[in-house]
């Protein structure tokens, strides 16, 4: 796998400091910089062994001669880079995208740059005493800082907190904070870090779509409101398409459901070559023929990954580390993710993997939603769900590991902000159907077959293996014998006073993480838990009112009513 270049030249003007650590199974090197006039140090691996992506915190620190005291360190897919240029004209001096966060920085304070920016990101700017550390609106990419309560300590910045941990040698007062989604952490020299918030997925939209009540307007205009979705949803994928250089280097993740299957269907209308699709299942996962299915109607090259959980087991130390979390929900999908990831690391050559992740956070289309007596409660739990501070950068964490930038296109601002300017009443389950004016924009197009587009959803762990042979059950039943062997786990509420384990399997992933990060509680301020009180594991199957939702039949309920 090729290495991000580092691009800025650590002169006289900075100060540099270089230091051995251990991330996962590999030895890093880790090299601290700062300016001469600035306390926070920025944080870059330089060289690595035994990792599968030397560049494994995917830093791009840019400086540029027009600008002396000034550097961007970025993670960051610009998506709006050619408009960019094309309106401001830009004399860029480096062939990096990101060194235009430093020229709109310049010409138009941080407030408005954000404005201009169309992207996944999470960057670092310097601009002599000033610090920035700036997260997208879905909070896609990692960012987190150290910083001592006493002020005393020194202050450093990258884009991982295992890495951060490094830098110094933490005492009881050092702590790692992740910077929330959508937000601005200023710190001039000697003044503390402040917080703005500059944008979020879950805010008003800069530009808003009016939208009638659907049951007051005509059937043009209905029309008309379900080609504006469709075409939004095309221009946020056909975007991202643009930042892959190579031909048939884009990917999918592929289950059997609805967000991934549009996904496919767009890369094929927009003529994408050789798009290779991924499915992860046990041997029973009953997703696996629809998923194969789907890779057929869009022409893919399809690569169906056999799940061992055994082997997925083995992985919990490397994943924990690498995502950062023992975040129960977290911790499954890390685990599905980074087997996907090295398969491809190990036999395949992608760029850009396309995940359908987020759609349903916006769409509110989770199970539990249908709990909701009326619209207002149901916004408030949209709301809600959507602000929890769950990290969705544990798939950026994974798969840039791996050398592999994966997007998130129903998280682009473009396609969120023209969602949720829909009222709560459109978007809100239909006759027990999940994202039913959505699924409705697709119906009859002649897109997708009718069999897809009324699928009921699923989610994507409990897809990875059947109901009757469920993998995350037997998970559950390895987490309980290695806690039956070490005790422990009932004084787990003398322990702990912060995200009290539930379970096994929540007290196990925490001891690792623990092992991992000691004292860093600030690392995960909260756990999924999901809204209504339907449970408390994150998996649907475990939730009372999962039977009901097995008893709505989509496809049959549409044709009733047709």
């Amino acid at each position: 796998m090729e290495s991000n270049t580092m691009l800025v030249s650590w002169d006289q003007t900075f100060v540099s400091d270089t230091r051995w650590c251990k991330f996962g199974s590999a030895k890093v090197n880790m090299e601290y910089h700062r300016l001469l006039d600035n306390p926070v140090w920025i944080g870059e691996t330089a060289v690595a062994e035994d990792m599968p992506c030397s560049a494994a915190s995917r830093m791009n620190a840019i400086s540029v001669s027009q600008y002396p005291g000034v550097a961007v360190v970025a993670n960051a897919d610009i998506f709006n880079f050619n408009e960019i240029m094309l309106k401001y004209q830009f004399p860029l001096e480096t062939a990096r995208k990101e060194e235009v966060i430093i020229h709109l920085y310049k010409d138009l304070g941080i407030s408005k740059a954000l404005e201009e920016i169309q992207g996944e990101f999470s960057f670092i700017l310097l601009d002599n005493q000033k610090s920035y550390l700036v997260r997208d609106g879905a909070g896609t990419r990692g960012l987190c800082y150290l910083e001592y309560s006493n002020s005393n300590g020194p202050v450093c910045a990258t884009f991982r907190a295992s890495l951060l941990c490094t830098f110094s040698n933490l005492s009881s007062t050092g702590q790692v904070h992740h910077v929330p989604p959508g937000s601005v952490i200023f710190r001039e020299s000697g003044t503390v870090w402040k917080r703005r918030i500059y944008t979020s997925v879950y805010q008003q939209p800069r530009f808003t779509t009016v939208i009638s009540d659907k049951l007051k307007c005509e059937m043009s205009t209905l029309a008309q409101m379900r080609q504006r979705l469709r075409s939004v949803i095309k221009q946020s994928i056909e975007c991202r398409t643009r930042s892959c250089e190579t031909p048939g280097r884009i990917g999918l993740l592929l289950s059997g459901g609805l967000n991934c299957r549009i996904i496919g269907h767009v890369l094929q209308e927009i003529k994408v070559e050789r798009v290779k699709t991924f499915f992860i299942g046990t041997r029973t996962a009953h997703e696996r023929a629809s998923s194969a299915q789907g890779a057929r109607s869009i022409g893919s090259v399809h690569h169906d990954i056999n799940l061992d959980t055994r082997t997925a087991f083995s992985d919990l130390t490397p994943v924990i580390e690498l995502i950062e979390t023992y975040d129960t929900a977290s911790v499954r999908k890390g685990l599905l993710l980074y087997t996907i990831c090295k398969h491809i690391y190990e036999r395949e050559k992608v760029d850009i993997l396309f995940c359908g992740e987020g759609l349903d956070d916006i769409a509110g289309s989770q199970i539990f939603f249908k709990q909701a007596r009326g619209d207002a409660e149901y916004q408030e739990a949209v709301d809600n769900h959507l602000k929890r501070p769950i990290g969705r950068d544990i798939y950026d964490k994974i798969a840039s590991w791996f050398g592999i930038r994966i997007v998130f296109p129903f998280l682009d601002p473009l396609f969120t902000s023209h969602y949720l300017s829909y009222s709560s009443e459109e978007r809100m389950p239909r006759f027990g159907i999940e994202k039913y004016f959505l699924r409705s924009c697709f119906h009859h197009s002649g897109m997708l077959a009718e069999e897809v587009v009324w699928k009921r959803r699923e989610d994507w762990v409990d897809s990875a293996s059947s109901y009757e042979a469920s993998w995350v059950k037997y998970l559950q039943k390895l987490c309980q014998s290695r806690v039956e062997e070490a005790e422990g786990y009932s004084r787990r509420e003398e322990v702990y006073t912060h995200n009290v384990p539930l379970t096994e399997e929540e007290y196990y992933y925490r001891t690792i993480f623990d092992a991992l990060f000691p004292n860093q509680f600030s690392l995960v301020p909260a756990v999924f838990r999901p809204a209504f009180q339907v449970g408390t594991d994150p998996s649907p199957r475990s939730w009372s009112i999962y039977p009901q939702h097995l008893c709505v039949d989509f496809l049959g309920t549409v044709r009733m009513m047709v």
